[in-house]
C-alpha cells in the first residue's frame, strides 16, 4: 500500500507526514523521498497524532504543494476534530488510515515481551 503511494504520487515531490507506529516504519521504509524536508514525523518520541497537524502545518506554509498524512486508526483519534482547521483554512491535506483494528505496535511489542498478553491493543468498533 505505502509503495503504491508513493509510486502515484512521486511525481508531484510530496511532502509526508506520520504519527508513531507500524504505519511509521512502513512508510519510512517504503516511500522514498529523495529530497531534504519532505519527512514529518515525531521520530521514536511516540506521539500518536502528531501527523496530521504537522501535515496541516505543512499545507499551511506550502500551500501548492501535496502534502500527505500517513496514519494509523490509533493515532488519527487523536487529533480528529483536526478536520475543522483543515475545512475553516481550505487545507487540502490527503490523509491515508492504515486500518488493521489494533494499536499495532503495542499489539507487537506484547507478542515479543509479554508472551501474547493483549492488554488495550484492539480497536475492534
Amino acid at each position: 500500500l505505502i509503495h503504491r503511494l508513493y509510486e502515484l504520487t512521486k511525481d508531484r515531490d510530496p511532502i509526508v507526514s506520520t504519527d508513531v507506529g507500524q504505519h511509521q516504519m512502513w512508510t519510512a521504509q517504503f516511500f522514498k523521498l529523495a529530497k531534504p524536508r519532505r519527512w514529518l514525523t515525531s521520530g521514536g518520541l511516540g506521539t500518536m497524532g502528531f501527523g496530521f497537524p504537522a501535515a496541516l502545518g505543512a499545507q499551511a506554509a506550502f500551500p501548492d504543494k501535496l502534502v500527505l498524512c500517513v496514519a494509523g486508526d490509533g493515532s488519527v483519534q487523536m487529533n480528529a476534530q483536526e478536520l475543522a482547521t483543515a475545512v475553516v483554512h481550505k487545507l487540502p491535506v490527503k490523509v491515508f488510515v492504515i486500518n488493521n483494528q489494533f494499536h499495532g505496535m503495542v499489539r507487537q511489542w506484547q507478542d515479543l515481551f509479554y508472551e501474547g498478553r493483549y492488554a488495550s491493543s484492539y480497536l475492534d468498533v
